[in-house]
């Protein structure tokens, strides 16, 4: 600044600059969020109602969440592998679990009975479970 209060022309440019880079970051940082948020509330509701298959059913052979595979773009295909085939009922019951847990996590949610459909304003996933 100059004796008359005046804001020099490279401050104006220095804070444009890091407000800009500052924008942009978050802009990145909130989409990869919302990506973790989806994929980690998933991920543990397939893993609750794994474990609940068993817990309900001591004659059931256990079963547990092997892969989780995620695409990447605007439209996202989540993958949910299991260790073993499981029974239509049983797909129901582990999607059902996932669903709750994304609810629980604030998303809206649509069971298209063998998948899922979230959509938020940045994308749209839809989650399904794959037989190994």
């Amino acid at each position: 600044m100059d004796e008359r209060a005046q804001i020099s022309v490279e401050y104006l440019l220095f804070v444009a600059i890091v407000l800009a880079i500052v924008l942009l970051f978050g802009m990145i940082v909130t989409d990869q969020s919302e990506q973790n948020n989806v994929a980690t509330a998933t991920k543990l509701g397939a893993s609750n109602g794994t474990a609940n298959l068993i817990f309900f059913n001591t004659t059931t052979e256990p079963v547990k969440v092997t892969t989780f595979n995620m695409t990447d773009g605007t439209n996202i295909d989540i993958s949910i592998g299991l260790s073993r085939p499981v029974s239509n009922q049983q797909q129901a019951s582990i999607l059902k679990s996932a669903e709750l847990s994304l609810i629980s996590s604030g998303f809206n949610v649509a069971n298209n009975g063998n998948s899922l459909t979230v959509t938020t304003s940045r994308h749209s996933y839809t989650i399904r479970i794959i037989e190994p």
